[in-house]
C-alpha cells in the first residue's frame, strides 16, 4: 500500500493504528487475534464518543496496556492534540513506564508523518508532558494525590498490584481515590474513562465498576466458561466453551498447572476474570442473611415482576417479589414463583399489592409483561414501570455478585420458598433463572438512587382481588 495510503488509514482508523504501530516497534505482526479485535472495536465506540465509559478485564499478558493504553492515548492525541489525558497506574513507576512509551511512539518518524501532534519542547517528563497544542498525558500512581489537573480522558492501568490483592486497606484506598480521579475530569457528563486491568480480588476496583450503571464492559477469561458472542464491528466472534485466549502461549498443560498453582490471587479472578464456575466469586448458602418480621426497617416497598408464558408443562415461570431496601441491605418480604397464565399473575399482583402495599412496580417488558401492565395500569395508585432488559442475564448477576457475597440480601427465616430462592442463586447459570432476572430488576433500580416515598395508607377506588393468593410451587 502507498505511504499516503497508509498514513490516511492509520488516522482515521484505531484498529489500522494498533496493527502499524505493532509491526513498526516490534518488526513483526500483532496477528489475527480475535479478543484484541473485540477490545478494539469497544475502545473505537469510546474514542468515537458512542459510550463514555469502559472497562476491560484481561488476563496479564494478553497486551491490554499496550492496546488500550499506550496506543489508545497517542491515537487520541493524534486526532486532537489538545487533549488533556490522566494517565493511572498501581504506583508511580509503572504509570511513568507507560507515559514514557506513549511519548516515545509520539517520537517516533513515522507517527510524526501520520499526525501533525507535536510533543513541546522543554515540556517533555517522563511523568508528564505537553504538546504544541495545549494537550498531553499526566501520569500518576492509583493512590497518590492528584491536584491542579484537570483531564478530558482518564486512562486507569491496572490500578491494583498483585501483591496487594488481599489487603482490604489497600483495595478500598484504590476505590476511594478513583472517586477522586473522576472528580479531575472536565466535563463530567461526556467526559472519556477506561479501566484496562485483571481481576485481583472480589473487592477490587473492577468489582465496585461492575456493580454501577453506565459502563460498558469486555470480560474475557483465559479460558471460555460458556459459548458467547462478541461485536468486531464489521463482524462477530462466536468464542465457543472451553476456548483459550492464546492457545499457542497457553497449551492445556500450562493452563492446568495454572489451576493448581494460582493462588494468589485465584486462578479464578486473575486469569478467569472472576467468571469461573468454580470461582472464588461463587455464590454460597451462608452469604444469604436472615431477618424476623420485627426486624424489618420502615420504608418503601418495590415489585419486581418477571412475567413468563402462560401455564402448563412447558411454561415458563412468572415470579413476583416484593423488596424492601435500607440504605446498602435489601429486604425481600415475599415472593411468588409459578407457572401461570396472565389472570392468575395478575391476581397474585393484587396479592401482593394488597399485603405491601408497593411505591412502584417493575414489571418487565417481556412475555405476560404488557398484558399485565394493561390490566391493571387504570387501578394501580403506585407507579408501573416498563422494563427492557439491555444486557445478558449472567451480566446483570455479577453486577450484584458482590452484594450478594457480602451479606447485604435478607430473606425471611421462615418463609416457604427461602430454600428455593437460595438453591436458584446459587446454581446460577443453571436451569432456572427467574428468581434471579426478578432480583436483579430490583437491585438495578435500587442502585440508581430514585428517591421513593410511601404510599397512603389506603387505596381509593382500587380494587384487590386476591383474596384466593395461588399457593402452589415449581
Amino acid at each position: 500500500m502507498h505511504t499516503a495510503s497508509v498514513e490516511t488509514l492509520i488516522r482515521s482508523d484505531f484498529g489500522a493504528f494498533v496493527g502499524y504501530a505493532f509491526r513498526m516497534q516490534h518488526g513483526e505482526l500483532l496477528g489475527n487475534q480475535l479478543y484484541l479485535k473485540a477490545m478494539i472495536y469497544v475502545i473505537s465506540g469510546l474514542i468515537e464518543g458512542k459510550i463514555n465509559r469502559v472497562l476491560v478485564n484481561l488476563p496479564a499478558q494478553h497486551a491490554k496496556s499496550y492496546v488500550g493504553t499506550i496506543c489508545l492515548a497517542a491515537y487520541l492525541l493524534g486526532i486532537n492534540p489538545r487533549l488533556r489525558i490522566l494517565l493511572v497506574a498501581y504506583n508511580d513507576s509503572f504509570a511513568e513506564s507507560l507515559c514514557r512509551k506513549i511519548r516515545d511512539l509520539m517520537q517516533s518518524s513515522w507517527y510524526q508523518r501520520a499526525f501533525a501532534t507535536r510533543i513541546k519542547e522543554g515540556h517533555s517528563r517522563a511523568n508528564d508532558f505537553e504538546t504544541t497544542a495545549g494537550g498531553g498525558v499526566f501520569a500518576a500512581g492509583a493512590t497518590g494525590a492528584i491536584t491542579g489537573r484537570s483531564a478530558d480522558f482518564i486512562i486507569y492501568d491496572d490500578p491494583h498490584e498483585i501483591g496487594d490483592w488481599n489487603n482490604e486497606r489497600k483495595l478500598e484506598l484504590v476505590w476511594a481515590n478513583f472517586n477522586t480521579v473522576l472528580s479531575r475530569l472536565h466535563d463530567k457528563v461526556r467526559g472519556r474513562v477506561i479501566v484496562v486491568a485483571h481481576r485481583v480480588s472480589e473487592n477490587d476496583l473492577s468489582s465496585h465498576l461492575l456493580a454501577e450503571q453506565g459502563w460498558t464492559y469486555l470480560r474475557l477469561p483465559l479460558v471460555a466458561v460458556r459459548r458467547r458472542t462478541y461485536k468486531l464491528g464489521h463482524g462477530e466472534w462466536v468464542r465457543e466453551k472451553g476456548d483459550v485466549l492464546r492457545p499457542s502461549a497457553y497449551p492445556t498443560r500450562e493452563i492446568e498447572r495454572l489451576r493448581r498453582t494460582q493462588l494468589e490471587p485465584p486462578f479464578e479472578l486473575f486469569h478467569q476474570q472472576g467468571l469461573g464456575a468454580q470461582g472464588s466469586l461463587k455464590i454460597r448458602r451462608e452469604h444469604f442473611q436472615s431477618f424476623e418480621e420485627f426486624q424489618l426497617p420502615i420504608g418503601p416497598v418495590v415489585l419486581s415482576i418477571d412475567p413468563g408464558f402462560d401455564s402448563g408443562l412447558k411454561a415458563s415461570r412468572s415470579v413476583i417479589q416484593a423488596w424492601k431496601p435500607h440504605g446498602k441491605q435489601h429486604y425481600l418480604l415475599g415472593e411468588f414463583c409459578q407457572q401461570c397464565d396472565a389472570d392468575e399473575l395478575r391476581r397474585a399482583f393484587w396479592f401482593f399489592v394488597k399485603k405491601w402495599h408497593p411505591s412502584i412496580a417493575l414489571i418487565e417488558d417481556t412475555a405476560n409483561g404488557p398484558a399485565l401492565y394493561s390490566a391493571v395500569r387504570r387501578k394501580a395508585r403506585f407507579e408501573l414501570r416498563r422494563v427492557k432488559p439491555g444486557e445478558a442475564k449472567a451480566v446483570r448477576f455479577d453486577r450484584h455478585r458482590r452484594k450478594i457475597r457480602t451479606g447485604k440480601i435478607f430473606l425471611p427465616a421462615l418463609a416457604a420458598w427461602r430454600t428455593e430462592f437460595i438453591e436458584e442463586l446459587v446454581a446460577f447459570p443453571g436451569d432456572f433463572d427467574d428468581r434471579v432476572d426478578a432480583m436483579t430488576q430490583y437491585l438495578d433500580f435500587a442502585d440508581a438512587g430514585e428517591r421513593l416515598t410511601l404510599p397512603p395508607a389506603r387505596f381509593n377506588g382500587l380494587v384487590l382481588l386476591a383474596s384466593n393468593y395461588p399457593g402452589r410451587r415449581r
